[in-house]
């Protein structure tokens, strides 16, 4: 059984990485580059509205522009499940693979569960950005809830919430150094974060399965 523990969390998601470090990092790279290309796609249609003096160009482009946006919304959302059911399967024993990034499994609360949590960062980041960062905190496992369990939002925030409530000291560690160990790898010019993103989330994930009471794969 994991234990609740930001050590014991950090050193799986180490030695899990280093079993799965090829798969992983392939992932990290896909994502990194479809991201990278709907970016772009984005910026090139707001070209002509930038350089066209006409009201028409502009209004075309900012539409182009739109559709683009809500594209890039809509792969961020399948991009980040899949890297989370490789984290989840990781857990379990499953090896990642690139055909998590396309699974449709639980994916209408799970988008919904982002979208919420979203909203809620957003509202408590306009008052004053601490309760945007506590809001954060209390709601960080209900995407996972969602994703693994098929639950709804309203139930996978709830139960997130609750976690964290009454296991706080031991979550916030977890969280605080997972996300510094994600920061390394930004640091190091981006590149790390390709070993540093998935050692930082199956830590996470790890904690979940110990807040659940769930086995994992040692």
């Amino acid at each position: 059984m994991p234990q609740l523990d930001v050590g014991a969390s950090i050193s799986y998601g180490w030695k899990k990485f280093q079993e799965n470090a090829g798969p992983l990092v392939i992932l990290m790279l896909i994502v990194f580059g479809a991201t990278l290309v709907v970016s772009l796609l984005g910026q090139l249609v707001l070209i002509p509205a930038i350089n066209d003096n006409g009201s028409a160009g502009a209004i075309i482009s900012l539409v182009g522009f739109s559709l683009v946006f809500v594209l890039q919304f809509v792969v961020a959302f399948f991009l980040q499940a899949g890297v989370y059911r490789a984290g989840l399967g990781v857990t379990r024993g499953v090896k990642p693979e690139v055909s998590m990034l396309t699974e449709t499994n639980n994916m209408g609360s799970f988008a919904l569960t982002v979208i919420l949590v979203g909203l809620g960062a957003f509202v408590g980041f306009i008052l004053c950005v601490i309760p945007g960062i506590i809001w954060l905190i209390f709601t960080a496992y209900a995407p996972i809830i969602a994703l693994d369990k098929g639950v709804g939002p309203g139930d996978a925030i709830r139960q997130s919430i609750d976690w964290v409530k009454d296991n706080f000291g031991k979550v916030f560690l977890i969280l605080l150094v997972s996300y510094l160990v994600y920061y390394v790898g930004i640091v190091l010019c981006c590149v790390g974060v390709l070993a540093t993103g998935p050692i930082a989330l199956i830590a996470v994930i790890y904690s979940y399965r110990a807040l659940n009471q769930e086995p994992v794969v040692p």
